[in-house]
């Protein structure tokens, strides 16, 4: 709510993208850390990143610009998420590869 949706939809991109990072920081967390329990990881994994971000926020508005002709905006849209998302997930990788293998 914070950030209103003029045309483009910037929260979920950015609630899409900070989860991004979540998840890459614990995964690279997991390489270099011993698990104190078996669940932990699937709980933050799969159940907190997974529920924070809005892939069916995604999907809804995909859908919309798709229904409504603005092929433009669903594909840039879609490459934001895709390419930022994987943007995220590189830069993400290499600070804290290098910041916890020192360790």
């Amino acid at each position: 709510m914070a950030i209103p949706d003029h045309g483009f939809p910037w929260a979920v991109l950015l609630v899409n993208y900070f989860g991004t990072v979540l998840l890459a920081a614990l995964l690279i967390y997991i390489n270099f850390h011993e698990a104190p329990k078996w669940w932990w990881r699937p709980g933050l994994g799969a159940g907190f990143c997974g529920g924070f971000t809005t892939y069916s926020a995604f999907a809804v508005k995909m859908d919309q610009y798709l229904n409504d002709g603005k092929t433009a905006a669903a594909f840039s849209y879609a490459l934001a998420s895709l390419f930022g998302s994987y943007l995220l997930v590189l830069v993400t990788n290499e600070i804290l590869q290098k910041k916890w293998a020192k360790r």
